[in-house]
């Protein structure tokens, strides 16, 4: 169930993270799907960042850490880490490139 927390933190971080680095015009959405939700709003972005996590969240409920949902979680968790990773990398360069 941490795991889970953890995604859906991870989730609304890297959702806020990422707008202000686009915003900012730091840096530019990797995923082109992510991209079209955020061409047509970022409400959308926002809505399938926070969403995405709760499924999972309800999976893991019905079948607590057996199989598929827990190698899903865990590389969820995996990919979401690496990601927030990138996110503290990116704005370190820009505060460094800012002053």
């Amino acid at each position: 169930m941490k795991l889970c927390l953890f995604l859906l933190f991870a989730g609304i971080l890297d959702a806020v993270l990422t707008h202000f680095g686009i915003v900012s015009g730091f840096v530019e959405e990797g995923n082109p799907i992510m991209e079209f939700f955020i061409e047509k709003s970022w409400s959308y972005f926002y809505l399938i960042k926070i969403l995405l996590p709760i499924i999972l969240l309800g999976l893991v409920s019905l079948r607590p850490f057996r199989g598929r949902v827990r190698t899903l979680l865990f590389s969820a968790s995996v990919l979401y880490f690496s990601v927030l990773i990138y996110h503290i990398v990116w704005i370190l360069l820009y505060l460094n490139t800012s002053t």
